[in-house]
């Protein structure tokens, strides 16, 4: 597909980032650590489409408390989920690197967070979803 703008590509990439963890999440086959990844994939994305719709640039970074803050820092006010979903930081570096959380973690709670996180900016940028 063919995006004329930045952050729709980015939108539409943590979309899909979503409908992954949609299809998959009730799969017990699949590692709850591979559908954290990929809902902190969403996250980051999802923040940085709409720092891209403000034309504010971004480091290239997985920091999602780096990116929340950025957004603050240039009056972006963001939903409460998206403090909460700092907590989805380990999920971009650990699990590259094969280490499993061990803990007990309520992934459809953090799909529930990005799906509003995912409203909140489509609203924002006035795009249809």
């Amino acid at each position: 597909m063919q995006y004329d703008k930045e952050y729709e590509m980015l939108f539409f990439i943590a979309n899909s980032e979503l409908l992954l963890v949609k299809k998959n999440i009730h799969d017990n086959e699949i590692r709850k650590e591979i559908l954290l990844f990929h809902l902190q994939q969403a996250t980051e994305k999802f923040l940085k489409s709409l720092l891209s719709f403000k034309e504010i640039e971004f480091p290239k970074v997985h920091d999602i408390a780096k990116i929340v803050e950025l957004c603050k820092d240039n009056g972006i006010e963001l939903p409460e989920c998206a403090d909460e979903l700092i907590d989805l930081n380990p999920f971009a570096v650990e699990f590259r690197y094969s280490i499993i959380i061990e803990e007990q973690i309520d992934v459809e709670s953090y799909f529930e967070k990005v799906e509003r996180l995912k409203s909140f900016v489509a609203k924002y940028m006035d795009i249809i979803i």
